[in-house]
């Protein structure tokens, strides 16, 4: 039972304080008005964007942690690395990696065509966003 709560604790704590990081960091002044410029940014993602449910949207991702970090669980001894700061970075990588790049493509640039340039600078975001949250889950699950 503990180990089930510390992987619940670990992906809520890792999820809550990444998408802490990402959203502080996409309100932020400089990166929302770039991202939110018309002449920069696609009309769809300027109509659509702001007609989520963000609550409901950091929330399912805050939940969907857990999955992260019972994955990392599942597979820590195999994550390259000898500390859990290197295992949580890869780890952060790794969620980055097969999560948001898929998203940013798929979603952002190909369905609601956002300008390529403006995918990356939300992929940098979103990368720091990760490496906390990996951090975190290996810390917590060392």
């Amino acid at each position: 039972m503990e180990r089930k709560f510390k992987i619940i604790l670990a992906g809520l704590i890792g999820g809550f304080v990444g998408e802490g990081i990402m959203g502080a960091l996409f309100m932020s002044p400089p990166i929302h008005s770039i991202l939110y410029n018309p002449s920069l940014q696609s009309e769809l993602f300027i109509q659509l964007t702001p007609e989520r449910n963000l609550a409901l949207s950091i929330a399912g991702m805050v939940i969907l942690s857990i999955a992260h970090a019972w994955f990392y669980s599942l597979f820590k001894n195999s994550i390259p690395g000898t500390t859990w700061v290197k295992k949580g970075l890869f780890w952060g990588f790794t969620i980055w990696l097969l999560y948001w790049v898929f998203q940013e493509w798929f979603i952002y640039h190909t369905l609601i065509g956002e300008p390529i340039l403006l995918n990356l600078l939300e992929l940098v975001v979103l990368l720091l966003g990760s490496l906390v949250e990996g951090l975190i889950i290996a810390r917590i699950l060392k």
